[in-house]
């Protein structure tokens, strides 16, 4: 509800004079030799008209002494206050309609208005607050983790070698053992892309290529020729899908299938025990760690990411603070080797990569072993 300020009072009071001398003009033909009536309740000194509001004293004296004027006629009293019959000129504002039209509420008005005012003045509409969306609860910052470079470059290794081990029957038997392994690096960073916050070119079908890569793993994978042919459909649709050729007859995944799903905690540890051997027997010398670069930040990134999402809920241990802080142990160093790699720094990198070691160990065995 709006309030009501002095410049609505003073208009008011202004059409309701205006509107009286215009009726009494109109109505009466002519005006009254004893001048303007005095206002009920308002009294009457010495035959004098008392002092209206707005009225000076002095102009309401000049108004009763002189000659009688006209209701329409515009003139001039002695003391310099210009009249328009017997009503002072003064009540009135210059622009009329841009005073009414004002609606500023001046500082120390009252805070409640009259309700025949607020009625007649429509509220503004309240524009709701911009909602800013949050990250939920335990989100995780995947591209602090491994860059979209690093997750796209693994998946792309992992098609290459199922492409080269399925083409041919003999081939396949030599690497079934391996496949599970790619499959399941496949399926945790089509997972990973679909919560990254980088442009992964194939983003929108993750979950349809994740979806085939578990079902590579879903039975055993055994050195037949049935196997073989299911294992292959199944890999030529991850490749057309990748390719942004996802086929139209592809199952619909299912929308609640979480990491634990896709991949088994043994395969992704397949994945993160070659990931420190690789960076062991490939760098593992102040020459290879200065030409082997990109090697050693994929690896590194792999071994982070990896390692934090065998923390999620969905694998059982995100409540144990042990088995948690080896983990996190490795994330920190795969963090550190890539630090190390920005630095050009050889001993931190052999440091960061001896706590990798140290971690796996201690992690095996406490549980592995047990």
């Amino acid at each position: 509800m709006k309030s009501i300020d002095a410049s609505h009072i003073r208009l008011v009071s202004a059409f309701g004079m205006t509107i009286a001398v215009l009726f009494l003009a109109g109505c009466g033909g002519s005006t009254s030799s004893e001048g303007p009536a005095a206002s009920p309740g308002v009294a009457q000194t010495d035959g004098a008209p008392a002092t209206q509001p707005g009225q000076k004293p002095a102009a309401a004296a000049a108004a009763s002494a002189g000659p009688q004027r006209r209701q329409n006629e515009r003139w001039t009293d002695a003391n310099g206050v210009e009249y328009l019959g017997d009503v002072p000129l003064d009540v009135f504002f210059d622009r009329p309609l841009e005073v009414a039209a004002n609606a500023t509420v001046l500082q120390g008005a009252p805070a409640a208005a009259p309700a025949m005012m607020a009625a007649s003045t429509p509220a503004a509409p309240t524009e709701a607050p911009e909602e800013t969306a949050e990250p939920a609860a335990g989100a995780v910052a995947w591209d602090e983790l491994i860059s979209v470079e690093d997750l796209t470059g693994e998946v792309k290794d992992a098609r290459n070698f199922l492409n080269r081990s399925l083409q041919r029957y003999g081939d396949f038997k030599k690497a079934n053992l391996m496949i599970p392994g790619k499959a399941a690096s496949i399926a945790v960073f089509a997972s990973v892309a679909m919560q990254h916050p980088g442009e992964v070119s194939w983003k929108e079908d993750a979950a349809y290529i994740r979806d085939l890569a578990k079902k590579i793993n879903e039975d055993t994978i055994r050195p037949d020729k049935k196997t073989h042919e299911k294992v292959l459909l199944l890999f030529e649709n991850i490749a057309s899908t990748l390719d942004r050729s996802r086929p139209a007859d592809l199952e619909e995944p299912p929308a609640d299938d979480t990491l634990a799903d896709v991949a088994s905690m043994d395969l992704v540890m397949v994945r993160l025990d070659e990931a420190e051997k690789r960076l062991k027997t490939e760098a593992g010398s102040q020459s290879a760690f200065d030409s082997k670069k990109e090697m050693i930040r994929r690896e590194a990134s792999v071994l982070g990411a990896m390692s934090h999402a065998i923390t999620m809920e969905s694998y059982g241990y995100n409540d144990d603070e042990e088995f948690t802080g080896y983990a996190n142990q490795i994330v920190t160093a795969a963090q550190n080797i890539k630090n190390a790699l920005d630095a050009s720094d050889f001993d931190s990198y052999e440091l960061a990569l001896s706590k990798v070691s140290t971690s796996c160990t201690d992690c095996h065995s406490a549980y592995r072993n047990n």
